[in-house]
């Protein structure tokens, strides 16, 4: 979303990160930006911005976190990723997690599945679009949320938000880049979505709309802390499992929150599976697709075990691991 390092206690020699038009600058000393946060990861720290993020901060309803700031960055990142799917797309999400994203052929349906996704997970979440938000799209949802993330917000849609204790940012831009301070250094990282093109390794070829639905599912899990699988039904997630350094647990985690949904959908890993196992539970629950990069060495145990439980499996040209 910007120019901008969030710290909350950062000793030694401080730096600043300056990306610029995809060049990165270091420099030895850190500016304090104008940007007062509330307060710290949790109540009792502090936290500071330096330098200036790019964005307008168009309504600030109630003083903005540091959670707040860094789930905004988040949700924008996958609300980017999804103009690559449709025009019309919408991520809710919570401690940099998705809780739903959706794409769908009005704005408005857009947001309304995002949130229905996981409503609860959604409440008291951030919510970034990809599409300018209208007064019809703020009345939309019901759902109280922290933060909304939009490329521009109609007058109309301001003067009805102002009532609320939101806040409302405009990016001006987004940074493929992110970063976090470890032993005293700083590092960084690019940030690229690999091209959503697949490659059938086992079953038969899909449907344009199941192809639509792998495309959202891999965008969806690319913003997912790893190791990450999420599930897809008609153009919106129904589970996600993230957060789990064992995939297998993922896949358990994604199958319970999709439940009946689970059937006939699409999933997707955000790495190989290194054992049949989390295939296994995904197809106990219905899944048809799974999408996930190769480069396990049971690849083959793998996609024998796909076309023996009747999945349909393709292959992703890359592993997108989120930390």
């Amino acid at each position: 979303m910007g120019c901008f390092i969030v710290l909350m206690k950062y000793g030694g020699e401080r730096l600043f990160l300056q990306i610029t038009g995809g060049m990165h600058v270091i420099f030895s000393e850190l500016k304090e930006g104008s940007i007062s946060l509330r307060y710290g990861e949790n109540p009792h720290e502090k936290a500071w911005v330096y330098g200036e993020p790019a964005f307008q901060l168009l309504h600030e309803g109630r003083r903005i976190s540091y959670n707040n700031l860094l789930d905004a960055d988040a949700a924008w990142a996958v609300a980017q990723h999804l103009k690559d799917i449709a025009p019309f797309g919408a991520v809710a999400l919570k401690h940099q997690t998705p809780c739903g994203v959706a794409v769908a052929d009005t704005p408005e349906e857009a947001v309304r599945k995002a949130i229905d996704a996981d409503a609860e997970s959604a409440y008291g979440g951030i919510l970034a679009v990809n599409f300018p938000f209208t007064l019809s799209v703020a009345k939309s949802y019901k759902k109280y949320l922290e933060v909304i993330v939009a490329p521009e917000f109609t007058e109309e849609a301001l003067a009805y938000l102002r009532k609320k204790k939101v806040r409302l940012i405009v990016p001006s831009r987004y940074d493929a880049f992110v970063g976090k301070p470890a032993f005293g250094a700083l590092v960084v990282s690019e940030r690229i979505l690999p091209p959503l093109e697949f490659q059938l390794q086992v079953g038969k070829p899909i449907s344009d709309d199941v192809v639509m639905d792998m495309k959202l599912a891999y965008v969806a899990v690319e913003g997912a802390k790893s190791n990450a699988i999420v599930i897809v039904k008609n153009s919106v997630t129904v589970g996600i499992g993230t957060g789990q350094p064992s995939r297998k647990r993922s896949a358990w985690i994604a199958t319970t929150l999709a439940g009946d949904k689970a059937h006939g959908a699409v999933a997707a890993s955000d790495a190989f599976f290194p054992f049949p196992d989390g295939l296994e539970i995904l197809a106990e629950a219905g899944v048809s697709v799974v999408v996930a990069p190769l480069g396990s060495k049971r690849d083959n145990e793998v996609l024998k075990r796909a076309e023996e439980l009747g999945i349909t499996f393709y292959s992703a040209s890359s592993r997108v691991f989120r930390h």
